[in-house]
C-alpha cells in the first residue's frame, strides 16, 4: 500500500485500492487520501468533483510528493454537481462535505453502470449511515445489494440492478384467499398439486 496522506484508515485504503483496480471509470466526491490510493492503483484517470479549492490544490500537492502520475481530473466546482450525462462510472466513491453526500449519490446514481458500486465513506459515524439509508430509501427499486462497512472498513458498498419496481405478487401470481392463510384450505386443490 502507498504511504497515502489523509483521513482514511488502512482498511478503508484497501478497499479503495481494490476497486481501483477492477474498475474502469471512477468517479469520487471529496479529494484527498482516496484520490491518492485510487489514483495510484487505477489504470484509468480519475474524476474528483471538491467544493474547497484548498483541498483541490493540496491533493494535487500530495500526488506529486508520492510522485503519483495517474493525476486525476477535477473539474471546476459550479456550485452544484454537473455530470456528463453521456458519461458512465462502475465506481463511485461518495467523501464529500457531509452536508451535499445525500444529494451528490442521488445525482450520480442515475450514471453509476448496472452492477457498479456507489461507496459511501464513514459510515461507522450514525449520520453519515443513516445518509446511506435516506439514499436507499430513494433508490431501493434499483439497489441489487448494501454491505454496511465492508471488510471492517468505514465504507458501505451499494450495488446497483436494473430498477426493477414493485409488483403485488399476491395479485401477479393469483393467489387465491386461502392460499394467502385467510381461512380454510382448499383441501382437494392441495392434493392435486401434491400429485403434480
Amino acid at each position: 500500500m502507498i504511504p497515502y496522506i489523509g483521513n482514511i484508515s488502512k482498511a478503508d485504503a484497501e478497499v479503495l485500492k481494490a476497486f481501483a483496480i477492477k474498475s474502469e471509470r471512477i468517479l469520487e466526491f471529496g479529494c484527498g487520501a482516496s484520490t491518492q490510493v485510487l489514483s495510484k492503483y487505477s489504470t484509468s484517470p480519475i474524476v474528483s468533483l471538491d467544493t474547497s479549492i484548498e483541498w483541490v490544490n493540496k491533493t494535487i500537492k500530495n500526488l506529486k510528493l508520492l510522485e503519483i502520475e495517474n493525476t486525476p481530473l477535477f473539474p471546476a466546482w459550479l456550485g452544484n454537481f454537473y455530470f456528463d450525462t453521456s458519461a458512465k462510472y462502475d465506481f463511485i466513491f461518495n467523501d464529500g462535505i457531509d452536508s451535499l453526500r445525500k444529494d451528490f449519490a442521488l445525482k450520480a446514481w442515475p450514471i453509476l453502470d448496472v452492477g457498479g458500486c456507489m461507496a459511501f465513506h464513514d459510515t461507522r459515524r450514525w449520520q453519515d449511515a443513516k445518509t446511506v439509508c435516506n439514499v436507499l430509501e430513494q433508490i431501493y427499486e434499483s439497489v441489487d445489494n448494501v454491505i454496511f462497512n465492508f471488510r471492517h472498513s468505514n465504507i458501505t458498498l451499494v450495488y446497483k440492478k436494473e430498477h426493477e419496481p414493485y409488483e403485488n405478487w399476491q395479485i401477479a401470481e393469483n393467489k387465491e384467499q386461502w392460499e394467502l392463510g385467510y381461512g380454510e384450505p382448499d383441501i382437494e386443490i392441495i392434493k392435486k398439486r401434491i400429485n403434480e
